[in-house]
């Protein structure tokens, strides 16, 4: 059978997910940033007790405890669920089966991941296509069920808070990505993802699950110096809120349009997340280690603050403009083209070309 693959009309994308995915793209970079100079998971521990604080350093590592770290991949692996059923609603929709394009089109990630791991050991484009081979036989599951599977997941990711080895780091990225990946298939069905929800729904829910996940994850921070083990734990526990009210924030600010243009830029970036999750090892490594080169030893927090400002407005120009004039993002575009096996249409030609 052959299956056309086409370009998604702009009307047909889901702006909302474009969004999301963009906010939560800036955010991992924040968290990232901290590692870029690290050479695996066994000096991870090591490098973040290694950083030192002055009074510039405080604010930008309070912000990235309390409201990034784990909580931006969580947003990303939510995305990434609700992905995972988007584009097999989209197939069915069109009587095509969704089975080839899936395995396909996550193989051809793995591939890209394992490419990604030798510039760098903290990808998660493996695992996320591991994951994916694993989610689609239940992709028919009930919103309880994914709900309840990723909760329990989730449970083993707590327990996972007191194995430190570098395999338990690996064990506890895996078991993160799943649940979350879980809990955005569920979210997907039950129309969170794509507006289906009033407004005040979404503002409600911001409140309450802002208000009772970032107390948590403060908690969590106090508690780091004194017991790590029960510090991440407790962390652990807010993450999830903390990433749920994140969605319902943003697109509560989306509906009532208080940011189109913040809004525009960050779609345009989430569009071509691939490719910006990739330019950001590749520049983040080169400034870290730029900036270790020129002061002569590891660069503080406050200089993870300024790379981070750099990345985020470097990409949300570059990403608008570059979505004017073609489809897809250079990534995205080998990727689609590689799952249809297939040059995909890449440049959009304007009124006057032929």
């Amino acid at each position: 059978m052959i299956i056309r693959a086409e370009p998604i009309n702009p009307i047909q994308r889901h702006k909302s997910l474009d969004v999301l995915r963009g906010f939560a793209l800036m955010g991992i970079f924040a968290a990232n940033v901290y590692v870029f100079d690290v050479d695996g998971f066994s000096e991870v521990e090591t490098s973040f007790k290694s950083l030192s604080f002055g009074a510039a350093d405080i604010p930008f590592g309070v912000f990235t405890a309390v409201f990034v770290l784990n909580k931006m991949m969580a947003l990303f692996s939510m995305l990434f669920g609700a992905g995972i059923l988007l584009l097999v609603d989209r197939l069915e929709q069109r009587n095509v089966s969704p089975v080839k394009i899936h395995y396909t089109r996550n193989a051809v990630l793995a591939g890209v991941g394992l490419l990604h791991t030798l510039l760098w050991f903290g990808d998660v484009l493996l695992i996320y296509a591991m994951c994916a081979f694993l989610l689609f036989p239940i992709r028919r599951w009930s919103i309880t069920k994914l709900f309840t599977a990723g909760s329990l997941v989730w449970l083993a990711v707590l327990m996972m808070s007191f194995w430190t080895s570098p395999s338990g780091i690996i064990a506890d990225y895996v078991l993160r990505a799943l649940a979350m990946m879980l809990f955005g298939m569920a979210f997907y069905r039950a129309g969170v993802f794509t507006l289906k929800r009033s407004t005040s729904w979404y503002r409600k829910r911001s409140r309450r699950f802002l208000g009772l996940g970032l107390p948590v994850c403060t908690v969590a921070w106090g508690f780091s110096d004194v017991n790590e083990s029960l510090s991440t734990m407790i962390h652990n526990v807010g993450v999830p809120f903390v990433a749920f009210g994140y969605v319902c924030f943003v697109t509560n600010l989306l509906l009532q349009g208080k940011i189109p243009k913040l809004a525009d830029r960050l779609a345009s970036a989430g569009q071509m997340a691939l490719t910006n999750y990739l330019l950001q090892t590749v520049i983040g490594s080169i400034l870290v280690q730029a900036v270790n080169q020129f002061r002569g030893q590891r660069l503080t927090v406050f200089w993870m603050m300024l790379i981070t400002l750099v990345i985020w407005a470097l990409q949300l120009s570059w990403s608008k403009p570059w979505m004017q004039r073609f489809y897809y993002g250079p990534a995205e575009w080998l990727w689609r083209s590689l799952t249809y096996r297939k040059a995909q249409p890449f440049k959009i030609k304007s009124p006057t070309e032929p």
